[in-house]
């Protein structure tokens, strides 16, 4: 085989290889969110009926705040020891909880232990992600740096946003091509078992690949940070606070219009659930595309510009809606919006790994990817659909949600300033 084209089947095995552990991560966490009002019936008693959901939100909320602490020993161990054998590690750790969950009795048969190793199993996934992702990032964008690493991270980005639109439509049918004995005895269990049988063809995909080159380079001059967290934490306060700004927009804005809003609709407006798992998915898979297109452009266009311009679009659109000038109320609407806003956060979306690699050097690139991604996905999606349900609940107006997307995303822009300074993008 040419050189050429062994290079080429090697950079396809890396891609597939890192963006299965990202389509798992988001696959699963949307089978828990559309699957909640069954696991809250089956995992929760009956006279907690009008709790049990928020009840299972918070188990959500409970594993992102284990991510940090997965994120950090993981990622510690990933600079200290290499990428390979914690980027293999890490996607075996997320599929032996979700096999468990797929797996677990029900309250109705162990009582509240089958509850308890819920939020376990949950907890353990929490963990794991925590390093998966982050080593995912770092380990592409150190393998292509002399190539276009901005398209070769958006895969990744790709591989979520592809589980967003999978997933929701996999449940979708699920549900509606079965009864409601089926999905409550056994159809809620597919999806977790699934998943986990597919972390397993990551892992064994992963076994072949070899040491990322800049690692390898930093390994044989002897500079391997000994505390590579110490060392974060005290010199890389700047970057690290950037990082946690430009990852919150992406996670708050996906979590809301491509998982909750939709699905708290069902709820509070009576809307379809079909209708709704069809809006998540074709909002998540217009993100998919749109994230490789921009990140391909950054051939030619500066990414500082592109996060700019993506972020004053969705400034201008949450404005809108907070102001009714536009209104989500009816489904058509819904669809319009969603696409769009999606289509402009992929701007940002497709670009924000590779510039969180940039924000760190080789030694300690792990970790503060690690730190920046769990912290931001903490506030941005695991304790989103505590305070969206509660928004709703408590006023019944969606917009006072889209007033905190407004926020953030001015937040975001002026951020973009500290973006500029702290990478060299021509």
């Amino acid at each position: 085989m040419p050189k050429a084209d062994q290079n080429n089947s090697a950079n396809l095995k890396l891609i597939v290889a890192t963006t299965i552990g990202s389509i798992f991560e988001i696959f699963d966490f949307i089978a828990f969110v559309f699957l909640t009002p069954i696991l809250a019936e089956i995992f929760f008693p009956k006279e907690m009926a009008s709790k049990a959901v928020w009840f299972t939100y918070l188990t959500i909320a409970i594993s992102y705040l284990l991510r940090p602490i997965g994120g950090i020993i993981l990622g510690h161990l990933g600079d200290k020891y290499g990428r390979k054998s914690v980027f293999s590690l890490s996607i075996l750790l997320m599929s032996v909880p979700s096999l468990i969950i797929g797996i677990l009795p029900t309250y109705q048969q162990i009582g509240y232990l089958a509850t308890l190793l819920l939020v376990i199993m949950r907890i353990l996934q929490g963990f794991s992600v925590g390093g998966e992702v982050p080593g995912s990032i770092t380990y592409i964008a150190e393998k292509f740096k002399s190539v276009n690493y901005f398209f070769a991270c958006a895969w990744l980005t790709f591989g979520a946003n592809f589980a967003v639109s999978v997933g929701s439509q996999a449940i979708k049918l699920l549900t509606e091509n079965t009864s409601p004995e089926f999905m409550h005895s056994i159809g809620w269990r597919i999806p977790f078992i699934f998943g986990s049988l597919l972390t397993i063809i990551g892992f064994y995909i992963r076994k072949s690949i070899t040491e990322s080159e800049e690692y390898q380079e930093i390994r044989q001059l002897k500079q391997i940070d000994k505390l590579p967290l110490h060392d974060l934490i005290t010199n890389y306060k700047y970057p690290l606070i950037t990082g946690i700004l430009m990852a919150i927009i992406v996670s708050l804005t996906t979590s809301i219009f491509h998982v909750f809003l939709p699905n708290l609709f069902v709820t509070y407006f009576k809307f379809n659930l079909g209708v709704t798992a069809g809006i998540s998915s074709i909002g998540a898979l217009s993100m998919a595309i749109f994230s490789l297109i921009f990140a391909f452009l950054v051939k030619w266009l500066n990414p500082v510009l592109l996060i700019r311009l993506g972020l004053i679009a969705l400034i201008t659109i949450f404005a809108g809606i907070y102001t009714n000038i536009v209104n989500l109320t009816t489904v058509a609407n819904l669809y319009l919006w969603v696409i769009l806003i999606s289509i402009f956060l992929a701007m940002i979306n497709g670009l924000f790994f590779a510039v969180l690699a940039d924000l760190f050097p080789t030694r300690i690139r792990y970790s503060g990817i690690g730190f920046c991604y769990n912290i931001a996905y903490i506030f941005g999606a695991g304790i989103t659909p505590l305070w969206t349900s509660s928004i709703l609940q408590l006023t019944g107006q969606y917009q006072n949600i889209l007033l905190i997307c407004l926020i953030i995303a001015v937040i975001s822009l002026l951020n973009t300033i500290n973006i500029k300074k702290l990478t060299n993008y021509n």
